[in-house]
């Protein structure tokens, strides 16, 4: 059996990420139109309903992303990575000293947050087609 690409793996890690949270946008925009009673249709990041249900739409789909996006996703992440990845470490950290030391302190460092207002989304006029 081959074994699997490690770069191709670490390089494939961001888009595939970026692409779930994408889908869950995706998700939660079709259960609220679900809710308020409208019809959903999508292809990849395109979203349609009857242009009578346009105005609700964008504004379900405006506030799923702002809820989403409002979770510690990063955080999230970074725990995950540290109690699924950081103990198989330990013993590595401890026999051969720092140069694994820094994947733990990669898992847990998390960039800080920018000043933008996420809430600023819900007023904009172009943001998702």
């Amino acid at each position: 059996m081959e074994r699997p690409n490690s770069v191709k793996q670490k390089n494939a890690f961001a888009p595939n990420f970026v692409h779930s949270l994408d889908s869950c946008h995706m998700m939660m925009t079709s259960l609220f139109c679900q809710r308020a009673g409208i019809s959903f249709a999508s292809v990849h990041d395109c979203f349609w309903t009857h242009p009578c249900s346009v105005e609700v739409m964008n504004k379900i789909c405006r506030d799923s992303f702002v809820d989403l996006h409002s979770q510690p996703i990063l955080e999230n992440l970074s725990s995950f990575f540290e109690k699924t990845y950081g103990k198989p470490f330990e013993h590595l950290v401890e026999k051969y000293g720092s140069v694994d030391s820094r994947k733990l302190e990669v898992f847990s460092h998390v960039p800080p947050r920018g000043d933008f207002d996420l809430e600023e989304v819900k007023k904009s006029t172009c943001f998702f087609s």
